[in-house]
């Protein structure tokens, strides 16, 4: 009876938004679709490419090799920002990465150096989207509206992920991998519509709307290190990312040893992340919004790491390409899903400047940059441990699940009264 009217409630909700408000909603989630389909497609021929020119070894180098890359990235979209508007700032980096696509997509077989940077490019530029997204969200979203609305802007992001890692699955043995980046263009152009569609609605084609202020990186260090609700973030996104990285790196090195042939690999990627992304859509559409509903936002903290944490614990019994590939699974299930969605909704009781900028700084460059401190774990597994690396492996996500469920513990026994994570619960 009780989930029964938590979802009338959410019905009544939704029916009482305006017209404008319902578009913004439906281009928002349409955005969400396009950026999904397109990463669900990127993401597993970018990995298959680089292990074909580099292998396995070099990932925790390419992984350090993203923290100037990120810390530019992060630079150039504060400084750039209130003078382009979010729109121009938008176009600005689909051209830019349609660009890369093309050009890889015709080049990278004989050049290994685009495959380096297509794998590198790929990360920032989806965090880049989703912060360009969730940015405007968040301005025109209250907590009331998060704990219906946001499992649903990400479930239709999950359903484009499902339906974008069809292409990988089933074309990749028949067309090629460097072939499959061509397919992104279409969704690239659809997404500039929507997006544009989404700003219009919003009211929010140009800064001087936003009242977004031009900033230093410095100056947005300041914003999280002033905020307790920011640095809660900052430190739950890196551990989270420090977990997923070295769990990534040892199922890549299992699965390089099980597909060692590049289109087959592709593909195996392709229809293992359908079954993560109908997974997550699952989380996304009901396990998330029931979980906020009865036990709170603040509790569903120590869901994500308690689960993992459990599920870890199994892996270092048995590490083996079907344990591997299983945790792996779940843990970015858990990471797209639940994670994400909980994390989101920490920044609705936030400022503007806070929104853009200090998000901005945790969810590229922070998020990124985690890779570079997971890269130097993995390089020192393979200089001390070379002979016990698949068991070695698994003690890093362990010991940072651990962390996290303490992180997370000291800081709600810590800080109860603080107002703005108050206000996100």
């Amino acid at each position: 009876m009780k989930l029964q009217k938590i979802f009338s409630q959410a019905k009544e909700e939704i029916r009482s938004y305006s017209k404008s408000e319902k578009l913004f909603l439906l281009f928002a989630m349409l955005c969400g679709f396009f950026i999904n389909a397109e990463y669900a497609i990127t993401k597993p021929t970018s990995n298959s490419i680089f292990i074909a020119h580099y292998g396995v070894k070099l990932y925790p180098y390419a992984w350090l090799a993203t923290v100037p890359l990120n810390l530019l990235v992060v630079t150039l979209y504060n400084r750039f920002l209130p003078r382009l508007g979010c729109f121009r700032m938008f176009l600005l980096t689909i051209v830019l990465t349609m660009g890369i696509n093309v050009i890889s997509g015709i080049f990278v077989a004989e050049t290994s150096s685009l495959s380096l940077l297509l794998y590198i490019w790929k990360d920032i530029y989806v965090l880049l989207m989703f912060q360009q997204l969730w940015s405007v969200i968040h301005t025109r979203t209250e907590m009331s509206q998060a704990k219906y609305l946001y499992g649903i802007l990400f479930g239709a992001g999950g359903c484009g992920a499902i339906i974008g890692s069809m292409v990988p699955s089933f074309l990749a043995v028949r067309m090629g991998s460097e072939q499959l980046l061509f397919l992104t263009v279409p969704l690239y152009l659809l997404f500039i519509c929507f997006y544009y569609l989404m700003l219009r609605q919003s009211g929010y084609l140009n800064s001087r709307e936003l009242k977004i202020a031009s900033h230093k990186v410095s100056q947005g260090m300041k914003l999280i290190s002033s905020s307790s609700p920011l640095k809660f973030i900052l430190l739950i996104v890196v551990l989270m990312q420090l977990s997923t990285t070295i769990m990534e790196y040892q199922f890549n090195t299992y699965l390089f040893q099980h597909y060692p042939l590049q289109d087959l690999r592709t593909q195996f990627c392709g229809r293992l992340w359908g079954v993560i992304n109908s997974c997550q859509l699952s989380l996304q559409f009901f396990a998330t919004f029931i979980l906020v509903q009865f036990i709170g936002l603040r509790k569903s903290h120590f869901v994500v790491p308690g689960m993992l944490l459990l599920n870890s614990a199994l892996l270092l019994f048995k590490p083996s390409f079907a344990m591997v590939t299983y945790s792996f699974g779940l843990i970015k299930t858990f990471d797209y899903s639940i994670f994400n969605i909980i994390k989101e909704m920490l920044y609705v009781p936030l400022n503007t400047d806070e929104k853009f900028k200090a998000k901005a700084i945790i969810d590229i460059f922070a998020y990124r940059s985690a890779k570079a401190l997971a890269s130097l774990f993995v390089i020192g597994m393979q200089i001390f441990y070379p002979l016990h690396l698949p068991y070695a492996y698994t003690w890093g996500p362990f010991t940072l699940l651990l962390l996290w469920m303490s992180v997370v513990f000291f800081l709600l026994k810590e800080a109860p009264s603080e107002k703005p994570l108050e206000a996100s619960v």
